[in-house]
């Protein structure tokens, strides 16, 4: 996750607020739109202590022991970039979200609404450690999170019970209703014209499960604009790959079937993510002393000398 996102997410999760449950939420479709159709997205219940009106945390804060296995993923997922950056750019760790990870697994491991192999957690933690060596990894947006990490959390939940995570259902059903502080529903994915988009998914963005909505989708189509949205067909007019959905990408303005080309494969804009359209050939991070226009095109950050505007790739430690 990028580090303005934590500070929004921490911030919406723990910020004490007190307004009521409903508030700045989006009205539902008319009951002209197929209304009937969906199932209801509200919470069961807001997670409120007994005799107060504060607001807890959707994953309640309890004196149990970190689950050792959450202990040692949480670790590498949070752990490991914030030690190994302020080893590299010589300061002490910054803000690390590893405790609140291991607190937030370590609770949904206790109530078996999800599972993670041990084997493929020990995988992610090694290519953590190999993602984070030595310093040239070092920039604004940090080394991406290797491929074994994505896809570690099961869901065990059924439909129509309730869910404090997608990542706590079975495959196929949404958390729907679910926020930083109230509790959701396993559910079916919403149809078109239902509003979505509009909550924080805690456990998925602690454990940076960045593709868990591939298994667990919010819409039965798409989400654009806040609202679930029809699938283009194939050969239709597009402007996003995610408007042509899973398989297909947006060509040349048309659905397609196909991928997103990789490394070294020809492209005419776009790459697979990771990858940059560099003179019609898709390329990886450029390595430390490439030239470079912007950080993204580096595997640290791209480094300016004064007012020019050309730079070169290296370890950065400020975030501009």
């Amino acid at each position: 996750m990028r580090p303005a996102f934590l500070l929004l997410f921490v911030f919406a999760a723990f910020g004490g607020c007190t307004c009521g449950k409903d508030a700045g939420r989006e009205a539902a479709p008319s009951a002209s739109a197929s209304a009937s159709a969906a199932p209801s997205a509200s919470a069961p219940t807001a997670n409120k202590s007994s005799g107060d009106d504060e607001v807890r945390p959707v994953y309640p804060k309890t004196n149990d022991p970190p689950d050792p296995l959450a202990e040692k993923l949480c670790e590498a997922l949070h752990g490991v970039p914030t030690k190994r950056k302020a080893t590299c750019c010589g300061h002490a760790p910054g803000f690390s979200l590893a405790a609140e990870c291991t607190r937030t697994l370590s609770y949904a491991l206790r109530e078996k609404a999800v599972s993670v192999d041990a084997a493929a957690a020990d995988a992610c933690i090694a290519a953590m450690e190999k993602a984070h060596d030595g310093c040239d990894w070092v920039g604004p947006t940090g080394a991406p999170l290797p491929a074994a990490c994505d896809g570690l959390v099961r869901g065990t939940v059924a439909a129509d019970k309730p869910c404090r995570s997608s990542l706590e259902c079975s495959d196929g059903l949404r958390c729907l209703g679910v926020g930083p502080t109230d509790m959701g529903t396993c559910r079916k994915p919403l149809p078109t014209g239902y509003p979505c988009g509009v909550s924080v998914d805690t456990l998925a963005a602690l454990t940076r499960q960045d593709t868990f909505e591939a298994r667990h989708p919010e819409c039965s189509g798409y989400c654009g604009q806040r609202r679930c949205r029809d699938l283009v067909v194939e050969g239709g007019a597009c402007k996003l790959d995610v408007e042509c959905g899973a398989g297909k990408i947006c060509d040349e303005g048309k659905c397609r079937a196909g991928a997103l080309p990789r490394e070294g494969q020809r492209c005419k804009r776009v790459c697979a993510p990771g990858f940059s359209c560099e003179v019609g050939t898709c390329i990886g991070p450029k390595e430390p002393g490439a030239p470079c226009d912007y950080d993204i095109e580096c595997r640290g950050g791209c480094l300016h000398r004064g007012a020019s505007k050309a730079g070169t790739c290296g370890m950065k430690c400020s975030m501009l």
